[in-house]
């Protein structure tokens, strides 16, 4: 616990939005921390550049609040509706859109299938069509294993629901409510299973099949949108104090890196294909892509964006989804408009 403590001191101080340095006494920085951290919200976008100025294609979209994908498949919320289909079914305007009511949360992706909370439901999206979980808790968020588990949470309520074929198989507390529930991929074991609370920016992992919470981490001081990578990686925003957090979880959650990143950083992306991670920033309508790899992430990429880019995903391929959450459209970004730089060498 010592360990996890520092990085999150770590953390706090390294974030930019505070005006005093981290050498102020402790009273003053705790006040200060209470002030800024937690709720976090986008900062208001400029108006973007021409879309001729803008890395790969723009195509007409409505406003989009969140962008998921799996196993090539596209999830784009919107206020009403979840829309569901492949990048092409989405360029010839054919996605299929489900409607959605205003108890539904955001969807999160997983071995092929969308879910999604939806109060006394959770919906379940694949290629294939919808299937409904009736639910007597307050759901909100919802995600699916690699193993067909599906795991909720409520923004209501401190309690993580497990089912299994449809049915409820265990109900277990967690340390506080849950704004996002997100099953991570692990080789040779079973999913992690991560899930965030947006008031106390806090980010804490579960041992689901023991139907127990696990441990928690702070996630700098505003937390924004977290999204799962490969092999129990988990990528988190820092929203108030403009940082990527990386963490894994293939054992128990630990924070291993964390860099200063433009302003606002809102939702976050694994690219498989570069293995590079993403963050798209809402104040300077820019998405900017890290290396990882050598322990420090490393800058390799910077991609003007649509306006309002609050939401960011990743293909297999490497083509990136860039939304923007007041109806600028939505950016497609194949793998030859990225323009990486290279790493500097013997780092």
């Amino acid at each position: 616990m010592k360990h996890s403590r520092m990085f999150v001191a770590a953390a706090a101080c390294a974030a930019a939005a505070l005006s005093t340095a981290c050498g102020a006494g402790p009273t003053q920085l705790a006040d200060e921390l209470a002030v800024n951290m937690g709720d976090a919200s986008p900062v208001a976008s400029p108006p973007s550049l021409d879309r001729s100025q803008l890395a790969g294609e723009v195509w007409e979209f409505e406003a989009v609040r969140d962008l998921d994908a799996t196993d090539g498949l596209i999830a784009a919320r919107t206020e009403s509706a979840l829309h569901v289909g492949t990048l092409e079914e989405f360029k010839a305007g054919k996605a299929k859109a489900y409607p959605l009511d205003a108890a539904c949360g955001d969807a999160s992706g997983n071995a092929g299938t969308f879910a999604v909370g939806c109060g006394d439901s959770i919906r379940l999206f694949t290629a294939q069509g919808e299937e409904t979980i009736a639910t007597d808790a307050p759901v909100t968020a919802a995600t699916v294993t690699t193993t067909g588990e599906v795991l909720a949470g409520s923004d209501a309520e401190r309690t993580v629901w497990l089912y299994k074929d449809g049915e409820l198989a265990k109900t277990f507390s967690v340390a506080r409510e849950t704004d996002q529930i997100q099953a991570v991929p692990v080789e040779g074991q079973p999913d992690t299973v991560v899930r965030t609370n947006s008031f106390d920016t806090t980010i804490q992992d579960m041992d689901w099949q023991g139907g127990r919470q696990g441990g928690t981490l702070r996630v700098g001081l505003g937390v924004g949108k977290v999204t799962g990578g490969e092999n129990g990686l988990v990528l988190a925003a820092d929203a108030t104090g403009s940082q990527l957090l990386v963490y894994t979880t293939d054992d128990i959650i630990r924070l291993q890196q964390m860099a200063p990143v433009p302003e606002s950083p809102w939702d976050a992306a694994w690219d498989p294909a570069e293995r590079l991670a993403w963050v798209a920033s809402t104040a300077g309508n820019v998405a900017t892509g890290y290396d990882i790899s050598r322990g420090v992430p490393l800058e390799r990429a910077s991609i003007a964006t649509v306006a309002d880019p609050q939401s960011i995903i990743s293909l297999d391929d490497g083509t990136l989804l860039i939304a923007s959450a007041t109806g600028d459209g939505l950016q497609v970004v194949r793998p030859t408009d990225k323009q990486l730089r290279d790493l500097p060498e013997g780092k």
